[in-house]
């Protein structure tokens, strides 16, 4: 009798199929290692570069390569989308493996060995993210300060062009992300409003372009003051664009020639596109890039 006891546990246990636990568990942690754990490594690997795929074109959407907002959306509810697929997949095809005796193999230095071999594959774009970031061409940005309101508002998360002015000159009305003049590892957000050779005043806030008074519906007249409200004409010199902020009152820009000045050519980054995440639901995607798109 003991010894069918003792047998008895072995059997079940030769006959006990993958875990949807452990298939669940290995999945969330890399995409594809649970298909590998119940035996499907080809399917695995090919969700896995799936998931790779989807992960480029997000990175590209917020690196201002494909900045518009479709693009981010589209990306991201596909990465999302493919990882709940692979995860559920793998617990359903897990609960549906018949019982074999391989499964009760230890096979655990080979998922780690495949996890391992997938944090490499995801690093490199990761990195290659990191370092476009710090030299500024991760064009992921949020609007930290109110200068653009109510274009952009405080908080909102942006995406922008960082392609755009490799091949076009700036134009007036365009939304530009630079470097500071004076302090160029900061970054500003504000409207380009004249561009090199223009002649440029302000008279209670608005801007005089060439003579003529510029047509701006992107400020509010209730947001206009403050101590540069006039601005006797100047010309913009050559190499620069001069730029306000759409909140007149409370911008620091090109109207303070101490603390800004114009900005040169060579400290435009990317042009604003569209705006990704923000806590109004209705603004997210919303276009911003030119007057003529509002």
């Amino acid at each position: 009798m003991a010894s069918i006891a003792d047998y008895a546990p072995a059997s079940l246990q030769a006959d006990r199929g993958p875990s949807p636990w452990v298939a669940g568990l290995l999945t969330v942690l890399t995409p594809g290692l649970g298909h590998l754990y119940i035996g499907q490594a080809r399917r695995g690997i090919t969700l896995f570069v799936l998931v790779l795929i989807a992960d480029t074109l997000l990175m590209f959407a917020m690196m201002g390569v494909l900045a518009r907002f479709w693009m981010f959306a589209t990306s991201f509810a596909l990465l999302v989308g493919l990882w709940t697929y692979i995860l559920a997949d793998a617990v359903m095809r897990a609960r549906r493996a018949p019982p074999s005796p391989l499964h009760n193999k230890n096979h655990w230095a080979m998922y780690v060995g495949a996890f391992v071999m997938a944090c490499l594959v995801f690093a490199a774009p990761c990195i290659y993210a990191w370092q476009a970031h710090a030299s500024g061409r991760l064009l992921w940005l949020s609007a930290n300060s109110p200068s653009m309101e109510p274009t952009l508002e405080t908080g909102e998360y942006f995406l922008a062009d960082a392609t755009y002015y490799r091949a076009r000159k700036p134009m007036r009305g365009e939304v530009a992300v630079y470097k500071h003049p004076m302090q160029p590892e900061l970054h500003r957000i504000k409207r380009i409003v004249a561009i090199e050779g223009d002649r440029i005043a302000i008279k209670r806030g608005h801007a005089i372009v060439n003579g003529m008074a510029v047509e701006e519906p992107y400020i509010e007249d209730s947001g206009v003051g403050g101590a540069f409200d006039d601005m006797p004409e100047m010309r913009v010199p050559p190499g620069h664009v001069f730029v306000l902020g759409d909140n007149r009152a409370n911008s620091v820009d090109s109207r303070d020639s101490v603390a800004h000045g114009p900005v040169p050519l060579g400290n435009l980054i990317g042009r604003v596109t569209d705006v990704a995440i923000s806590r109004h639901l209705m603004r997210m995607g919303r276009w911003i890039g030119t007057p003529s798109n509002l």
